[in-house]
């Protein structure tokens, strides 16, 4: 049987309000989501680009689903997109309702603002998400926004640093100005992954390029010290020599890793 495959379906009426989802033919008794999100400075990037990532998960017997998001933009904030992620996972979950899936378990995943998004969202919608949480796989995601390597940039990083303060404006909805930084400060901790951490958030796999010059490699550090300090189950895989491309050989051995937390929180239990 063909897997069930709906494409550029809506979830909302904005135009960036659009998700793919594939479900295996046979997902009887299957409950587990892989959900990804893109990467693209929160200003832009597509779901379309994990189209093959979908196929290879249904493939494997696993539902698996991409969203897109609002745009940081001045009349879209961090609010915003983190509120079209559980727009989507509703719309999603009774998609698959109709489809013969009762979707309970989700993955988030993602690749540097898709990583943020993944990490923000399971953290602090732990409780009040659609699909409960099971655990984050994190690639070079932003986890900690008050990080000066962020707020005051490298020479070689995209986007320039004159972009970051308009995509941080946007993100908080202040102007980004030195007088106006006692009042950001405190929105840029708020939509920081690593101020949501509880010994109640999921398990979280961190890769991270130890020669990032777009999300320096102190998030991650930063991160995991926060899943430590609260007794959360982490794995940590820093990558030396490696960029904000993540172009490394420890990137292959992390999807092997990937795909055994897939098998682990998504799988049904033997007795299920």
């Amino acid at each position: 049987m063909n897997p069930i495959e709906i494409l550029d379906a809506p979830y909302g009426e904005h135009e960036r309000q659009r998700y793919d989802l594939m479900i295996p033919a046979d997902y009887a008794g299957r409950q587990g989501l892989i959900l990804f999100l893109h990467g693209g400075a929160w200003i832009g990037g597509d779901k379309a680009g994990y189209r093959e990532e979908l196929m290879r998960w249904c493939g494997k017997g696993y539902a698996a689903a991409s969203v897109n998001y609002h745009y940081l933009a001045p009349d879209a904030h961090m609010d915003t997109l983190v509120g079209d992620l559980s727009l989507a996972l509703y719309a999603i979950r009774r998609k698959a309702a109709a489809n013969g899936a009762d979707l309970t378990r989700l993955l988030l995943t993602g690749i540097s603002a898709g990583g943020h998004l993944s990490l923000l969202y399971a953290y602090a919608r732990t409780e009040s998400s659609p699909i409960r949480p099971a655990c984050v796989v994190d690639y070079a995601g932003p986890a900690l926004l008050t990080d000066e390597g962020l707020l005051y940039g490298t020479p070689k990083r995209y986007p320039p640093a004159e972009k970051w303060l308009d995509i941080y404006a946007n993100l908080t909805g202040i102007p980004m100005t030195e007088e106006n930084m006692e009042a950001i400060l405190p929105r840029l901790r708020r939509y920081s992954p690593v101020c949501h951490v509880r010994p109640s958030s999921p398990p979280t796999l961190i890769c991270h390029g130890m020669e990032d010059d777009v999300v320096p490699y102190s998030n991650a550090t930063a991160l995991r010290d926060a899943l430590e300090k609260c007794g959360v189950e982490y794995v940590f895989m820093p990558m030396p020599k490696t960029g904000h491309s993540l172009d490394s050989p420890v990137y292959a051995e992390s999807l092997f890793l990937f795909d055994a937390w897939a098998k682990r929180f998504l799988d049904p239990a033997p007795d299920a």
